[in-house]
């Protein structure tokens, strides 16, 4: 079943009101919908987060990832990417070695297209 998020989520959406609460829960909700092969449903779980939140980065990556699982296009990956390093700039929580993921993943794309 297709993921719908609650009004109050779209309503914080459509407003830009950050909220990282619901941002990092949807973020843990989407880790499980791609864990369960539901690849389509953690895409759009991953994009209400990044817009809940766009600073907490675990959503951006994941996002990314899932892209990359659907065979999205070079441009729509390497956007996702490109934004996931700009919000890992801001976010204290992500590691050294998930930037070095996503900088070899960006070149990666770049090689090839």
């Amino acid at each position: 079943m297709a993921f719908v998020p609650r009004f109050s989520l779209l309503f914080k959406i459509l407003f830009r009101i950050r909220d990282r609460a619901a941002a990092e829960g949807l973020f843990l909700r989407g880790s499980v919908a791609f864990e369960a092969g539901e690849l389509e449903d953690a895409r759009l779980i991953f994009t209400y987060g990044k817009a809940l939140d766009p600073t907490l980065a675990g959503n951006h990556y994941n996002y990314a990832v899932t892209l990359e699982r659907l065979g999205a296009p070079a441009a729509q990956k390497r956007r996702a990417w490109e934004e996931y390093l700009a919000a890992a700039e801001k976010d204290p929580k992500q590691g050294e070695e998930h930037k070095r993921v996503a900088e070899e993943r960006l070149r990666r794309i770049m090689d090839e297209g």
